[in-house]
Order: C-alpha cells, then sequence, then structure tokens
C-alpha cells in the first residue's frame, strides 16, 4: 500500500484527472485535433491498404516468377524486388488504364445520351403512367390526382435546390478532389510500403517485443495471424468478384439489349463490393433509370440482375473468397449494418472481415472453454438429451474429487500417511 502512494503515483493520477476534465471540457477541440490528424494519416493508411493488396500479386513474382533470380550469381538476387515491384504496378496500372479507356468513353457517352433522352423519357413515362392511372380510377374508383403528388415531389426537389445545398454540393466536389489527391499519395506511399515491408515488419517486432510484456506476445500475434487470413483474403477477393460480376453485366445486358449497359455495369460492379446490402445499392437506382426508359426493359433488368446474383452468390463468390470469413448471413448482416453505421461507406466495406476477425477469436476461446469443462459440458450443449440431475451429480462427483486430491497433497506436504491417520483415529477413539 505504501509502495502504491508514493508521491510519484499520486501525482500521476493527479495529471491523468486533470487531463480527462481538460478533455471533457473541450471535446470540440479534441476532435478537430482528432480529425486534422486522421485527415493527415489518410494517405498512408490508403498507401497501407494498396501495398497489402498488391502485395499478392507481389509475392507471385518475387517468389515464382523471379525465384530462381540469385542462384547461381548473387548479383542478380538485388534485382529481386525491383523487378516484381516493377512487374506489380506496371501490370495493375496497365489493367486499369485500359479498363478506363474502354469503359470511361462509353459512359460519358451513356450518361450524355441519358441526359438529352431524359425529357422525352420523362414524358413517354408520365403518358405510361397517365394510362395506368386512369385505368386504376375506372377500376378500382380510387381518386388518384397524378399531376399533383408530381408536383409534390418537384417542390420537394426545389426545397432542396437552395443555395445552402448547393453550397454542400460544391464542399462534396471539393472533398471529392481532396479524396483523389490523397488516393494519388496513397499509391507512391504503397511503393515505399511494399518495396521496405521486411524493415518496417522487423521494426514493428522489435517495438512489439520491447514494450509488450512476453505473456501477451502470442495472443497477439495469433490476432495478426487470423486478420491476416481473413481480411487479405477477403478484400482481394471481393474486389476479383466485384470486378467478374461487373464484366458479366455488361456482356449479359448487350446481349439482352438493354440500354445504357456500361454505366449500370460500372454501378452493380463497384457498389458489389458493399457485402449484402452491395447488389441493392446498385440494382435500385439502376432499375430506376430503365424504368423511365422502358419500362419492359427494367423488367428485363430485374430478372438478369436476380439471376447473375443468385450465380454469384451460390457459385462464383464461394470459389473465389472461400470460407475464409466463416460467417453466416445473419452476422454478415449484422457487421455490414454495425459497420455502416459507426464509420460509414469504410465500415460497409471492412466491417465483415474485421467482425469475422472478432468472431474466430471468440469462437476458440468458447470452444476452449468447453473443451476443459469436459465431458459434462458436450452433454449439456446437446438439448434433448440434457440431464440437470445427471450434471449436479457429476459435478459434486468432480467436487469429491477434487477436495480428495487436496488432501492427499496436504498429508504429504506435512508427512502423515494413511496408516498413521488409522493409528491417530484409533487413539483418538480409545481415549474417548
Amino acid at each position: 500500500m505504501k509502495k502504491f502512494l508514493s508521491l510519484r503515483n499520486v501525482l500521476i493520477c493527479i495529471a491523468f484527472t486533470v487531463l480527462l476534465l481538460l478533455v471533457k471540457d473541450n471535446m470540440d477541440v479534441v476532435w478537430s485535433i482528432f480529425g486534422t490528424i486522421m485527415s493527415i494519416l489518410t494517405p498512408f493508411a490508403i498507401g497501407f491498404l494498396l501495398a497489402y493488396i498488391l502485395n499478392f500479386p507481389y509475392k507471385f513474382f518475387y517468389e515464382k516468377a523471379f525465384g530462381k533470380m540469385g542462384k547461381k550469381r548473387k548479383f542478380f538476387a538485388n534485382f529481386k524486388k525491383p523487378l516484381a515491384i516493377i512487374c506489380t504496378y506496371t501490370i495493375v496500372i496497365a489493367v486499369m488504364v485500359v479498363i478506363m479507356a474502354i469503359v470511361i468513353p462509353q459512359i460519358v457517352v451513356n450518361i450524355v445520351s441519358l441526359v438529352e433522352d431524359m425529357p422525352a423519357y420523362f414524358k413517354t413515362f408520365m403518358t405510361n403512367a397517365s394510362g395506368a392511372v386512369d385505368f386504376i380510377n375506372d377500376k378500382f374508383n380510387i381518386a388518384i390526382n397524378l399531376e399533383s403528388e408530381i408536383n409534390k415531389i418537384l417542390t420537394t426537389l426545389t426545397k432542396y435546390m437552395s443555395v445552402e445545398n448547393i453550397t454542400k454540393v460544391f464542399e462534396m466536389f471539393m472533398s471529392a478532389a481532396g479524396g483523389i489527391y490523397n488516393f494519388l499519395m496513397g499509391v507512391i506511399i504503397s511503393v515505399y510500403f511494399l518495396a521496405s515491408k521486411e524493415t518496417l515488419c522487423r521494426q514493428v517486432k522489435r517495438l512489439a517485443v520491447g514494450f509488450i510484456p512476453i505473456r501477451y506476445l502470442p495472443k497477439i500475434y495469433e490476432i495478426i495471424d487470423i486478420a491476416d487470413t481473413k481480411c487479405g483474403r477477403f478484400l482481394v477477393g471481393d474486389i476479383l468478384d466485384a470486378a467478374f460480376l461487373g464484366c458479366l453485366t455488361f456482356l449479359s445486358m448487350s446481349v439482352l439489349g438493354i440500354p445504357y449497359a456500361p454505366l449500370i455495369a460500372v454501378l452493380v460492379g463497384v457498389t458489389n463490393i458493399i457485402p449484402f446490402f452491395g447488389p441493392f445499392i446498385g440494382a435500385i437506382p439502376s432499375a430506376f433509370i430503365l424504368l423511365i426508359v422502358d419500362p419492359i426493359q427494367m423488367i428485363k433488368f430485374i430478372g438478369l440482375i436476380f439471376v447473375i446474383q443468385q450465380l454469384d452468390g451460390n457459385l462464383i463468390k464461394p470459389k473465389i473468397i472461400g470460407s475464409q470469413v466463416g460467417l453466416s448471413s445473419f452476422w454478415v448482416l449484422f457487421s455490414v449494418v454495425v459497420g455502416g453505421a459507426l464509420f460509414g461507406v469504410i465500415g460497409l466495406i471492412l466491417g465483415t472481415p474485421i467482425y469475422a476477425v472478432i468472431y474466430a477469436l471468440v469462437s476458440k476461446k468458447v470452444r476452449n472453454n468447453i473443451n476443459d469443462k469436459g465431458k459434462i459440458a458436450q452433454e449439456a450443449l446437446d438439448f434433448e438429451v440434457l440431464n440437470y440431475v445427471k450434471i449436479a451429480e457429476e459435478q459434486k462427483r468432480l467436487r469429491e474429487e477434487k477436495e480428495h486430491h487436496q488432501r492427499e497433497m496436504l498429508r504429504k506436504f506435512i508427512g502423515i500417511d494413511k496408516h498413521q491417520e488409522k493409528s491417530y483415529d484409533e487413539s483418538a477413539n480409545d481415549d474417548k
């Protein structure tokens, strides 16, 4: 107690209390400082994420393509890493450039055509909608004033087109420009991360061993290993699956003659990165566009997306991602909802793999605890043969065995054997 109530510890407690009070009274300043730090570190976070994803093709080039380089002549071993990095970024950038060169012009054409033809599409849509409303009014005697409803919608849209909201739109464009800058800086930083990953990992490991107690290191290494397995496989597989799904959507829409195939395929592919809700986020606005263009095309698109999503969920995604995530549909929904509510779009994308890591660690701890409790715990899990009397008897037997073992250990410790204990008991009875 004296050691704990030393002057040094008391001063530390007082300083910590004062710091908490200052933080409580200046939360706006604290959040502002925190936001500034996060904005500064954003390019590094993007660079780390890109380097982590590109590490998979990098390892292929380093270990497979150039794996034998330098075995006969040590001089050429120095070129393995630069060549692997150059090949990785060259192929990734080339693929991105080709995709953008093919897709972006078509998307621009689709957007321009959609904007130019929207008045005619809207007029046709209004004519069809008026016919449907007249049919409903005549058939079911329901009074629906379509013009009044449209005016309400337009009034609502006009209300949101105020100067304040236009300013917010401008701020969104500025934020997008800042995001592009952070992404480009992240690409440059990812090269340095990938080139010096061995040195960085060694430095982080030295810091961990130097500052973290040794008894905690195995658990930390286990968490890192599970996170690497779950998150790495999920992120890379999810990106590949989204790209494949976008290409499949574009080809299918082109074959069926559905308009605006490039624009809709990109929208469906990009949003498919988000688990569970991604297909709906991409399909609903696409279906609305096609509803204005041609309701028949919308029906064809909905049927096509349904088939593609079933094919993706039951065949394509399990082959690409596998069972590494290990979550049921309910927990995927839970992780996406909670992650999106806490961290926005990043939470929607990363919520599932992060929760998969937590789920794996908790499952392992539960499994170990059940195994430690023995056979009776396994029987307690089977509710069909659950016998509370048997469990109570088994627990009593285990307690008696433990008490008997403790008595035996006590006898050995004080040097009393069974014969001495028996003679002591007989002498005590004679005295009585």
